[in-house]
């Protein structure tokens, strides 16, 4: 397999034989429609103040619109030194007990049925700064992905995308501010993402419908990679189609530094030669460049139809 980075002016290299490849579909197109009623979780109340270590604990309830229900996943996002949890329920509603640990602050995220909602907690008068709200993110299966950028004067940003397991993946692992975080869709469905800071939250309602393309589509699965760090090995994905798509061009500018920015990543067909002519289905090899200072950093790989103006979107996302 070649590891040299397939020339972005090649706009037709991926010259497909229809006939050979078949008119078969693929499970990352999706199907069906976006719920329109997607279940709520509420928590009650929203945020727990201590006045330290040693104040008695509290509570809060966690309900949900759909009733009776299994316990939620919890996640508590940098609780460990501040306070601990406990609850002796084991469906919906429950009541949960918190006991301040020491100063500081952190979220508790509890997770439904793809739907999240947080609670802060601070012991001993630490204050969070408050985050903004973000926008609702809509993304179709194997289209463009969609982004977040969260920004705090101070603290660490922490995502917590428990809910869209499934629906969506979104790339980024935080850190000091501003953090972006990419999404791209993965089956029909509604999620949330939760970004926390401290005792501070804010989440983003995130819509994934089916692709729009009909018949004639491009599919890439997965459609975001991340990588651990500059330097990690290589991963795949697979591009595929259903019905006609003609020829296939691809731009992976973005990635390979012809748009002013670093050098991040660059892709490979597996067992063909840059240049050369290929029909899909076909493995994708992206490679990072290990290129110093890239870490954090997102950039897109274009594939588009000569076939009623379908394309998909790979996004790369270095940790």
């Amino acid at each position: 397999m070649s590891h040299r980075p397939l020339s972005a002016l090649a706009a037709l290299v991926l010259s497909l034989s229809l006939a050979a490849c078949g008119g078969g579909g693929s499970s990352s197109g999706g199907g069906g429609t976006v719920p329109p009623n997607s279940p709520t979780v509420t928590i009650s109340p929203s945020s727990l103040a201590f006045s330290g270590p040693g104040a008695a604990a509290q509570t809060f309830t966690v309900s949900s619109s759909l009733g009776n229900v299994p316990a939620p996943t919890v996640d508590l996002l940098g609780c460990a030194p501040v306070a601990s949890l406990s609850t002796t329920s084991a469906t919906l509603p429950a009541t949960y007990t918190v006991t301040p640990q020491g100063n500081g602050s952190c979220t508790v995220v509890v997770t439904v049925n793809h739907q999240s909602s947080s609670l802060g907690i601070t012991v001993g008068g630490a204050s969070s700064p408050a985050l903004g709200s973000i926008s609702p993110v809509s993304v179709f299966v194997g289209g463009t992905a969609g982004s977040v950028t969260v920004s705090a004067s101070s603290g660490n940003l922490i995502p917590d995308a428990t809910s869209c397991s499934g629906i969506a993946a979104v790339g980024g692992s935080g850190g000091p501010s501003p953090q972006t975080f990419t999404i791209a869709g993965v089956s029909p469905g509604t999620c949330t993402l939760v970004i926390a800071d401290g005792a501070s939250s804010t989440t983003a309602s995130i819509t994934v419908s089916a692709n729009p393309s009909g018949a004639n589509a491009l599919t890439i699965t997965p459609s975001t990679l991340t990588f651990a760090s500059p330097n990690a090995g290589a991963q795949h994905t697979t591009l595929n189609f259903t019905g006609n798509v003609g020829t296939v061009a691809f731009n992976e500018d973005d990635c390979i530094g012809n748009t002013g920015r670093p050098k991040i990543a660059f892709f490979t067909l597996t067992n063909v030669p840059p240049g050369q002519p290929a029909t899909l289905p076909q493995d994708v090899t992206v490679t990072p460049y290990g290129t110093p200072g890239t870490s954090g950093l997102s950039c897109s790989i274009i594939f588009t139809s000569s076939v009623g103006a379908t394309q998909v979107v790979l996004t790369v996302f270095i940790q």
